[in-house]
């Protein structure tokens, strides 16, 4: 995952929540990363709020958000 992905039109929705993106917004956005035993981790927040953890580019967690 780059630290910012432009929306393209194949991707308009957020694959976590199937929220719909607007076109002009990042899907997502790199927040943090680091190193450890097990690979490069990075935490990375959707345009509509979600957020996903991976594991050397891989997600191994995901987080919606809840819109009460």
């Amino acid at each position: 995952m780059t630290p910012a992905s432009a929306v393209t039109p194949s991707d308009d929705r957020c694959p976590v929540c199937h929220a719909p993106t607007p076109a002009e917004t990042q899907l997502w956005t790199l927040r943090s990363h680091h190193r450890t035993s097990e690979g490069e981790v990075e935490y990375c927040v959707g345009g509509c709020g979600c957020l996903v953890i991976l594991v050397n580019g891989e997600m191994i967690k995901s987080l919606s958000v809840d819109r009460r």
